[in-house]
């Protein structure tokens, strides 16, 4: 995750009441972490911050990122504690993390974080990773140096199914990001869909750039994931199209999330190289 992602949790309580109640609401905890088939959690953990119109210095916002929450996770037979450590490949650039317990397919995992007298709880499940049919460059009709990246997916009738796309650009992302849109379920999707990808995106970048430059190498994930993860994301890719000065946020995206904000995810990731040339 990167930037807007958490700005957006932290700002989610701008609503139509005055300033002075925004400030008077509690805050709460916000969780961004995820376990993925065969790699081990990553957890971000921060305090939401009521919207002001005075201004806030990186100093002050620095005090939400809870550095000192304990947060613990479990496979169901092995409960373990995550290390909290300065990682600036993610943004906020402090994450929660172990090399003792790592993710499989068809297991839950449940989340524990507890700061200054809060807990926050959550459990996920983690589905079987599923290939791409394909995934390729196409190049841009009049452009000898621009292309777009298209996934196709199998897609066959079935049970119902939840994916999220990903994406890191190799030399210029230090994670990978979500596509926008990249939530999507199967009952929504034709039968061998193709699915044109957009560059993840932070606050710096443009929210709806779609294509790629000759020379680029992009990742992209692709993942698997239950309904009440789907949910948080099909709402994030909602907010993220409104999030603009004359459409301010009224809500916070769906959560699975106990106690707090965002989400606990499993992922079931499949992950792929494009080279643009």
């Amino acid at each position: 995750m990167k930037k807007l992602l958490s700005i957006l949790l932290l700002a989610a309580f701008c609503s139509c009441t005055g300033q002075k109640e925004w400030e008077d609401t509690p805050s709460e905890l916000v969780v961004e972490g995820w376990i993925e088939a065969g790699r081990t959690p990553i957890v971000m953990v921060t305090s939401t911050v009521a919207p002001s119109t005075e201004f806030r210095s990186m100093e002050e916002l620095q005090d939400h990122i809870l550095k000192w929450a304990k947060v613990s996770v479990s496979d169901g037979d092995t409960t373990v504690v995550l290390i909290g450590k300065p990682d600036s490949d993610y943004f906020p650039p402090y994450v929660f993390t172990t090399g003792w317990i790592t993710g499989k397919a068809g297991k839950q995992y449940s989340i524990k974080v507890e700061y200054n007298g809060r807990v926050a709880t959550a459990c996920t499940s983690i589905p079987a990773p599923e290939p791409l049919t394909d995934v390729k460059a196409i190049p841009v009709e009049g452009s000898d140096d621009m292309f777009t990246i298209v996934a196709r997916l199998n897609n066959t009738a079935g049970s119902r199914k939840f994916y999220r796309f990903f994406l890191m650009v190799d030399g210029t992302d230090t994670s990978f990001l979500p596509a926008f849109p990249g939530a999507y379920s199967s009952d929504g999707l034709a039968p061998n869909a193709e699915i044109t990808l957009t560059r993840g995106h932070t606050l710096n970048t443009d929210l709806m750039q779609t294509q790629f430059k000759r020379g680029e190498k992009v990742y992209v994930k692709f993942c698997t994931m239950d309904e009440d993860t789907w949910r948080f994301w099909s709402d994030f890719d909602d907010s993220a199209y409104t999030n603009l000065p004359l459409f301010p946020i009224y809500r916070n995206p769906a959560t699975n999330i106990e106690g707090g904000l965002g989400y606990w995810a499993g992922y079931g990731a499949s992950y792929y190289t494009v080279d643009i040339d």
